[in-house]
């Protein structure tokens, strides 16, 4: 009986910490698709409508307008480097990460909410504005 409850407590505490550790590798996972410009894998993530603000145009947009709009961006910014600089993961309902990202062109910085979804996260908005430092 003590060791159904032991292997119950650790089977537990495993589920806990491997959800814990999903939840933040999607803020990872972004900033590799956005080292690698890949819009298809950062869509995969989007929310079915969100909010698309690039270089202050802003609008709401489906996941395939946003996916093509952002497409369009890193063919016109191929990205050389992306760090992220700031993550907001201890709300279990909203995740923020803020990353750097270093172009050819220029340097931006990017903004991006996500919402919980059942047991996942999608973005609802993604923000890429001009880094001023």
């Amino acid at each position: 009986m003590r060791t159904k409850l032991i292997l119950i407590f650790v089977s537990l505490l495993y589920s806990i910490s491997t959800a814990s550790a999903q939840q933040r590798d999607v803020i990872d996972t972004l900033a590799k698709h956005f080292n690698t410009a890949d819009a298809s894998k950062i869509s995969s993530l989007f929310l079915s409508t969100l909010e698309l603000d690039i270089l202050s145009e802003e609008n709401l947009y489906s996941k395939a307008q946003a996916e093509l709009i952002l497409r369009d961006f890193f063919s016109k910014n191929k990205p050389l480097s992306v760090k992220i600089i700031h993550r907001l993961h201890s709300n279990p309902n909203y995740k923020l990460a803020v990353l750097s990202m270093a172009t050819i062109n220029d340097k931006f910085r990017v903004f991006i909410s996500l919402s919980s979804n059942d047991e996942s996260f999608l973005i609802k908005q993604i923000r890429i504005e001009y880094d001023k430092q």
